[in-house]
């Protein structure tokens, strides 16, 4: 019996190309820009191309603070998301317990979810993201004893919860670790339990178990 449900956002429950383009890479390469000129944009480019698109690590290599591109995303502009309405409908007639766990502000997260036509408090039993005073987001860890935790608060069985996400390293593997189903969504991986194209095909699964 499946009694819990975790979920990346960005790529997973959250899926606009055009809003990550302008809004996550758009703020990264302007920071990147202005605090490490043609050097920094030249790191940026290395990690999209070797780290899965993930352009945010070169936050590392070139010492710049995450709370400062978190800054600049907590207060980004959020017209281009649209409702969506039939996947807000889906994830409440799930009757788990469900968590969304992302690498993004906690409060950049509940805007999306907001902007989505969630009820965020409501519709989520807990959101997990980056607040201050973190030097980094927890999920960028690729810790699995969140997803512990996580187990343990709601008193949870690892094979009684799913982990749900579109980055087998950070939202699939460390659950994967602790005993949880992975379903991976719109990517393939050899080891994830399940692959779905949309976050939805995987809802209509887990409203039947």
């Amino acid at each position: 019996m499946i009694r819990l449900a975790v979920f990346d956002l960005d790529g997973t429950i959250s899926v606009n190309s055009e809003f990550y383009r302008k809004v996550y890479s758009g703020t990264l390469e302007k920071l990147i820009a202005e605090r490490r000129g043609a050097e920094g944009l030249a790191m940026l480019k290395h990690c999209r191309e070797n780290y899965d698109g993930r352009g945010e690590l070169a936050l590392f290599a070139l010492n710049i603070a995450f709370k400062d591109w978190a800054e600049l995303l907590i207060n980004a502009p959020m017209d281009i998301l649209t409702p969506k309405p039939k996947l807000c409908e889906l994830v409440r007639s799930c009757s788990v317990i469900k968590v969304i766990y992302t690498g993004s502000p906690i409060n950049m997260a509940v805007r999306i979810l907001e902007r989505l036509g969630f009820r965020p408090f409501e519709d989520f039993e807990l959101i997990i993201g980056w607040q201050k005073p973190e030097q980094l987001p927890l999920k960028w860890t690729c810790s699995p004893l969140i997803f512990k935790k996580v187990l343990d608060r709601f008193s949870i069985l690892p094979n009684e919860a799913w982990s749900v996400g579109d980055i087998w390293d950070t939202d699939l593997l460390p659950a994967q670790t602790v005993g949880m189903k992975t379903a991976i969504i719109n990517k393939h991986a050899k080891d994830a339990d399940l692959h779905f194209p949309l976050v939805e095909e995987f809802l209509q699964r887990l409203r039947k178990e």
